[in-house]
């Protein structure tokens, strides 16, 4: 069943910006991402995500998530947040 992931951090829309480009999501998904949504709350990024499961998510945020920021922001980069997750009855896509 797949699952909501929530977690905020410290970081500006640029720097968050800067980590997106660099992970190219659009051309290169990660496996069993289904969603992801950001609010950038002035300072602090929200994200809102759909993933297969909670170890999709590890993987990625391990192999992929983690290694560009830190090359992407270096000294910059804020500390990891902790995700919060909570499964889901449903998950649709267009």
């Amino acid at each position: 069943m797949a699952v909501l992931m929530t977690t905020e951090f410290e970081a500006s829309a640029d720097q968050y910006d800067q980590v997106q480009k660099a992970l190219d999501i659009a051309n290169n998904p990660p496996d069993g991402w289904i969603a992801h949504t950001a609010q950038d709350l002035g300072g602090k990024i929200k994200v809102i995500d759909v993933w297969e499961s909670p170890e999709a998510f590890g993987a990625f945020a391990e192999s992929r998530l983690g290694p560009t920021i830190a090359e992407t922001l270096g000294d910059d980069a804020p500390p990891p947040p902790v995700p919060e997750f909570t499964e889901l009855h449903n998950a649709e896509t267009a």
